[in-house]
């Protein structure tokens, strides 16, 4: 057996590794404000700087930084039972750990013993350092061999391990998931020394290479799904393990003491959702897959479908999005069983252009009723705007508009002689864009009113020998209901008639009053009310024996023609 190496030759032998190391992106140092204490080592029998500094910084160059943060002790006689102390930024200078990719909403992260704070984008983190999501939070981190780790929102995660060798490539990964998820991207390991485990409070995961993800939901249900390659998960309670290879999940069941294996659940059917959003708040809709308690969602730019800038589980298939920029993005959804697997991915690509907004509708009111053919649509003015664009249609999907100005300089337009009728109104901002063009907004929300003009406020009464006419004021494509009766009650019903013409010939009616009203039916199909009653006066001809007729019954003289 060979002897080991002197204690100088050993770390001359590793300058090269020294030279790789100083070169390396992964000593990029983010630390906290404010002084964090030292890790604390109680030196045992046997121990050195140099064997210190391998064990705690992976680098055995350390070692002077080390003697010169302990008083300059000599390296190889070290005093077994004294404390040796290992700053933190030492700490942070030694290989492996991980880089911050890519953040969204809040996310924060806590060193040991340290304050949390906000993580930044390209900042290190390292063991021991945990990573916590706001419910709007993501976060990716890219480890030293390449391995991604994307943590979603509401989820805490410890980092409690991330050892890499250079010279042997040879990576080391271990995290703890308290609550949340984690999804990881682990590329295959070439050496079988090199290994990737996610620990949870009651099961661990561990891959040479694969893509998976595990997750601890709010009812402390733990699983981990597979979507490539093979995972060995253990339920650390009885530690019994099951290999889930790609396509299946595994849950924990029976008290916590086994796992269940189950295929995953399919993509979600995202074909019906749609590819155009016109308001801030992206909201979608789709069907609901058999088998699902929830669904995960991402959103992120299509040009970067990693960079996550917002995610949300729903207890329904309908998600929501606020607080991003107008832009095409890829949604991400996977639909989660009842033992919190999370199934296979669906993705679906989406305009948004929701700005400039519109402006506020003023008048007239929602759903509110005109009872004059001259209409004033009236809106908000805004500050920015160059130009309005405005709609009015006879149906709510705008497909039967009405003629106004393509585009109109104040925020208000008057239209005359509409007809009764149900209608639809809706307008859009214009604003300068960047390259000269004008900018059209989308379209407000359908504002929707009727014109009832009055039917019926004049009767003219025409009378030839017995015969009686009435004629009424009425709009083209009105039919009418008239009804005849002695009393104002019209309990005692003489005539009833249907017309679609504005008059009507009564049949012959002794001498005397009676009374009219009038029910309008208009061309949209809207049933109104009775008119008032309105009294009219029939007249009965005496004739002569010529044929002439020459008085009434009731006495009023007629003057023969």
């Amino acid at each position: 057996m060979k002897s080991p190496l002197p204690f100088r030759a050993k770390v001359f032998l590793r300058c090269v590794v020294g030279v790789a190391i100083c070169l390396s992106p992964w000593l990029t140092v983010h630390a906290q404000s404010g002084p964090v204490a030292p890790l604390e080592h109680k030196v045992r029998q046997g121990d050195n700087l140099y064997t210190l500094a391998e064990a705690y910084l992976d680098d055995p160059l350390t070692w002077p930084a080390l003697a010169q943060a302990n008083g300059n002790p000599n390296p190889l006689r070290l005093r077994p039972g004294s404390i040796l102390l290992i700053p933190e930024a030492l700490l942070r200078k030694k290989p492996g750990g991980a880089r911050v990719v890519h953040v969204s909403g809040t996310v924060t992260y806590q060193i040991r013993q340290g304050a949390p704070a906000p993580v930044e984008l390209g900042m290190r983190l390292i063991d021991g350092d945990s990573v916590r999501t706001e419910r709007n939070g993501f976060v990716t981190l890219e480890m030293a061999d390449g391995s991604i780790v994307r943590v979603s929102g509401s989820s805490e995660l410890r980092l409690e391990r991330l050892k890499y060798t250079l010279v042997r490539k040879q990576a080391d990964t271990r995290l703890e998931l308290e609550r949340g998820r984690v999804e990881s991207r682990v590329v295959p390991q070439g050496s079988g020394r090199s290994r990737f485990q996610v620990d949870t409070p009651t099961m661990a995961a561990g891959v040479r290479g694969t893509e998976f993800g595990v997750t601890v939901n709010d009812r402390g249900q733990v699983s981990s799904d597979v979507l490539s390659g093979r995972v060995e998960v253990r339920a650390l309670k009885s530690n019994k393990t099951e290999l889930v290879t790609g396509g299946y999940g595994g849950a924990l069941v029976d008290n916590e003491s086994s796992i269940a294996l189950a295929p995953l659940l399919q993509a979600p059917d995202l074909a019906s959702a749609p590819t155009l959003q016109e308001r801030p708040l992206i909201d979608l809709s789709f069907p609901a897959l058999t088998g699902a308690a929830a669904y995960r969602a991402y959103i992120a730019p299509q040009t970067a479908p990693d960079l996550v800038a917002a995610n949300q589980v729903a207890s329904t298939p309908r998600l929501r999005f606020d607080g991003l920029d107008d832009g095409n993005y890829v949604v991400v959804v996977r639909a989660i069983d009842e033992q919190g697997i999370e199934g296979r991915p669906a993705s679906h690509a989406l305009r948004l252009k929701a700005r400039p907004e519109p402006p506020v509708t003023m008048r007239p009111e929602h759903k509110g009723e005109i009872s004059s053919g001259q209409l004033v649509l009236q809106w908000a003015q805004l500050e920015n705007a160059a130009a309005y664009r405005l709609q009015l249609a006879r149906d709510e999907a705008f497909t039967d508009l009405l003629a106004v100005p393509a585009s109109l300089q104040a925020a208000t337009f008057t239209v005359d002689d509409l007809r009764s009728g149900q209608y639809y109104w809706r307008v859009g901002t214009v604003v300068p864009g960047k390259d000269g063009q004008a900018d059209n907004g989308p379209f407000g929300d359908p504002r929707e009113f009727s014109v009832r003009r009055p039917v019926a406020t004049q009767v003219d009464v025409e009378q030839n020998d017995n015969a009686v006419r009435l004629r009424w004021d009425g709009e083209e494509g009105q039919r009418y209901a008239v009804q005849i009766g002695r009393d104002m009650q019209f309990a005692n019903l003489l005539e009833q008639f249907e017309t679609t013409e504005p008059q009507v010939v009564l049949p012959t009616l002794e001498a005397g009053n009676y009374y009219l009203r009038i029910q309008a039916s208009d061309a949209d199909g809207f049933k109104r009310a009775f008119s008032q009653p309105q009294r009219f006066h029939v007249q009965q001809f005496l004739r002569s024996s010529g044929g002439h007729a020459v008085r009434t019954n009731d006495g009023q003289e007629i003057q023969a023609k």
